[in-house]
């Protein structure tokens, strides 16, 4: 049976479009943006900050179990942090070595490890240990740091730790997101000697391009990032085979995201994130390029105007 997880994008995925993204679609479960850890345990107050559906049993109001992720160097200090994680309500844990950002690889974060799988491997054994063995234990690498030699050994440090599954971005830290640089043959060779489930990431935008990774992987689940934010029921169009949103169904969404963030996040930067959000969407519809409605909602005054404006172009379109 397939599965589809939503991804944790850092500053982009958060609680707020966890609720919106997994209310219209029937993902398995999704994982936290990810929880920084230095050389101390993480307080209850940061995991209810950024995780706050541990104040729900861990799950959005749809139903979705949410992952805590967490990203850092330290393997006792991130173990601690993924027991409390767990004692607060956490249905999973997922660790970090896929982040490419270059604020998080000089602090030793994310990909900045895939430098080190010995470090890597200690991490994700003492974190399986210091939590029950019901409680999955994932982690999620790319292919290496600047070249793809070494990324069977990377996954073998992974996956011998005692984690429950891998997820593999099929990309090097140095590729980032850059166009044709995906290598969904490589995560299909490591599937193949990898003895726990693995989850192939990377350029999954439509249903065709869904198909045609899990041909060349091998792979029964599938994380949606970039896809997901672009086509608001892209895991409904993969998995049921839905249309995908009209144009007005995905005024409706971005709606119902700004519902979400005011009630989560009230005191942030709403309108931000609102154009954040449509930066991703242009993508997928052409009219927000086209009639350049994109560009007359970042020169609103406000997220009301800006609304406004959104609404009015899908009834220009026919659409309302």
């Amino acid at each position: 049976m397939l599965q589809l997880v939503l991804a944790p994008m850092d500053g982009v995925l958060d609680a707020p479009l966890r609720q919106v993204l997994t209310a219209i679609n029937p993902f398995d479960f999704c994982e936290s943006e990810f929880v920084r850890i230095t050389d101390k345990t993480v307080s209850s107050q940061t995991l209810l900050k950024k995780v706050p559906e541990l104040n729900t049993g861990g799950r959005t109001s749809s139903g979705a179990p949410v992952y805590v992720q967490f990203l850092g160097s330290d393997p006792k200090a991130i173990a601690a942090s993924a027991a409390l994680a767990v004692s607060m309500g956490a249905p999973g844990i997922d660790l970090n070595f896929g982040c490419p950002a270059k604020q998080v690889n000089r602090s030793n974060g994310g990909a900045a490890l895939l430098k080190d799988p010995d470090l890597m491997r200690r991490i994700c054994a003492d974190v399986r240990n210091a939590v029950p063995d019901q409680v999955p234990v994932h982690a999620k690498m790319r292919l290496g740091f600047d070249s793809c030699d070494r990324y069977l050994e990377l996954a073998e440090a992974l996956y011998s730790s005692g984690i429950s599954m891998l997820c593999v971005h099929g990309r090097t830290k140095v590729d980032e997101y850059l166009p044709g640089t995906v290598r969904w043959d490589l995560i299909g060779r490591i599937r193949e000697v990898c003895p726990v489930p693995v989850i192939a990431n990377g350029d999954v935008f439509d249903r065709p391009s869904a198909q045609k990774c899990l041909e060349i992987t091998g792979c029964q689940a599938l994380m949606l990032g970039r896809g997901a934010l672009c086509l608001p029921n892209l895991a409904a169009v993969i998995r049921n085979d839905d249309e995908p949103y009209d144009y007005l169904k995905m005024t409706r969404v971005v709606h119902s995201f700004v519902e979400s963030f005011e009630r989560f996040n009230p005191e942030g930067n709403l309108f931000a994130r609102f154009k954040q959000f449509l930066s991703y969407l242009r993508e997928h519809y052409s009219p927000l390029k086209e009639r350049e409605v994109f560009k007359r909602v970042c020169r609103a005054a406000d997220v009301m105007e800006a609304l406004e404006i959104l609404d009015a172009s899908a009834r220009d379109s026919g659409c309302a």
